[in-house]
């Protein structure tokens, strides 16, 4: 099937012991407690966490997966797209996963925070049910926030936001898809998308480009798996 994308632990330990000898560094303990690390990437230095919730074990292994052997610190780095020369590094970056092979979507959701914000996906459909193959993302707003505020939207914090979309069907199960919906010679549909906790949620509004029937409605939960943080410092 050919489908062508045209678009666009809480506990600190801080304790400064005051004393005659050498100061105590604690810096090792922190690694520890909230199991991250600091990378040097092609695009800089981040600070990679990885959530403890999610059973490693049963993450869809994609083939881009498998080339890394299964290492989601690397896949991060390639879902983020810090792993070359990028002069446009996200600040932030937020990877979620839908490991349940029975559903809808099955594979991976990314957010960035540059000077937009963003969503992609890495997923697969069921082919048992009609999948044709998806690709969802585009540029997040707010309609909440004026054009010329200087409040940005904040992937970081919990959001409920849209994407609409325009999508040609060049021939049965061969779809086009562009985030820009100011050409009008293609049909118009909106993805919802809501971030709350650790969770993200992707649903259609009237129809989708996923499926070839039109029975099947989308709406399925990515659970957070990392994050990478621009470290500065």
């Amino acid at each position: 099937m050919k489908f062508l994308i045209l678009c666009a632990s809480s506990f600190i330990c801080a304790s400064l012991i005051n004393t005659k000898a050498n100061a105590v560094d604690f810096s090792f303990l922190w690694r520890k407690i909230n199991d991250y690390q600091v990378i040097n990437t092609e695009s800089g230095k981040y600070k990679v966490e990885i959530d403890k919730d999610v059973n490693l074990k049963n993450l869809p292994m994609n083939t881009d997966l498998k080339m890394l052997d299964g290492d989601i610190t690397k896949y991060a780095t390639q879902l983020c797209n810090v792993n070359f020369k990028n002069n446009l590094r996200p600040k932030i970056c937020e990877v979620f996963v839908q490991p349940d092979p029975s559903g809808l979507l099955v594979g991976y959701a990314t957010l960035s925070q540059r000077q937009d914000a963003t969503l992609e996906t890495t997923i697969e459909t069921n082919p048992a049910k009609g999948g044709l193959g998806c690709w969802i993302g585009g540029k997040l707003t707010n309609d909440d926030i004026p054009e010329n505020s200087k409040d940005k939207f904040d992937i970081a914090k919990d959001f409920s936001t849209s994407i609409a979309y325009s999508a040609w069907e060049k021939s049965p199960g061969n779809w086009m898809v562009s985030s820009n919906i100011d050409d009008n010679s293609g049909a118009v549909g909106v993805w919802y998308v809501k971030k709350s906790g650790n969770k993200l949620r992707i649903n259609q509004e009237r129809w989708n480009y996923c499926y070839s029937s039109d029975k099947i409605y989308i709406d399925e939960i990515f659970y957070h798996l990392a994050t990478m943080t621009l470290d500065d410092n």
